[in-house]
């Protein structure tokens, strides 16, 4: 669900996702809770192979309705580089 959440700012720009890591179900989640996410970019990388673009690492949060955390974990998409 916190996945999906984001896909229209992150996924749905990516290349491809990459991986998934360092996943912790921090409290657990129950019917009729509302679920939020918020991400933010840990790091960014040129693609040694491909020239237009980048590999990028984001920390996502997801928390329930009382603004307690019920998951975190990072990935790596491959996305486009913005042209200058």
């Amino acid at each position: 669900l916190v996945v999906g959440l984001t896909v229209s700012d992150i996924s749905g720009k990516a290349i491809a996702n990459l991986s998934y890591d360092k996943i912790m179900h921090i409290k657990p989640v129950f019917i009729g809770d509302t679920i939020y996410a918020r991400s933010k970019i840990l790091n960014k990388k040129h693609s040694k192979t491909k020239e237009n673009l980048g590999k990028i690492e984001i920390e996502t949060i997801g928390s329930n309705q009382n603004e307690r955390d019920v998951i975190s974990f990072t990935r790596k998409i491959l996305i486009k580089k913005k042209s200058l």
